[in-house]
């Protein structure tokens, strides 16, 4: 009887052993498909992110474009304001016009009609003679 009990104790042992065994493959298996899920959530939150980040680029990039168009079209611009102040008078140039008309500008300059000369000259011959 002792050997019975003996095996007894030896069986119960094995069976102890093993259903910790099984509780302990439970808990890993639980722990694995909480893992898988949070690796699931993540790797679609992650696409997401990606999806939303390759719009946001194709974004820039549109507007980078956009910059470097106007960037162009205000160099045109710039190229042909300083083709047109080329043609323009200089500061010399405006100078000698003001000085030109200032010389001959009725306002401030002081003409002498017909009558006035023609008197001052008989004045001036009548002296004289």
């Amino acid at each position: 009887m002792a050997e019975k009990a003996d095996v007894k104790s030896v069986v119960n042992e094995l069976v102890r052993r093993i259903n910790e065994d099984v509780r302990r493959i439970r808990t890993i298996e639980q722990r694995i498909e909480r893992i898988e899920t949070s690796f699931s959530t993540l790797e679609e939150r992650v696409l997401t992110q990606l999806g939303d980040l390759k719009i946001s680029l194709e974004r820039i990039g549109s507007k980078i474009s956009d910059v470097s168009d106007n960037i162009i079209a205000i160099e045109t611009d710039i190229s042909r304001i300083n083709k047109e102040l080329s043609r323009t008078a200089s500061k010399v140039e405006v100078k000698q016009l003001e000085t030109y008309l200032e010389i001959v500008n009725p306002i401030t300059s002081k003409f002498v009609t017909k009558d006035e000369l023609e008197r001052t000259l008989e004045e001036r011959f009548a002296r004289k003679a």
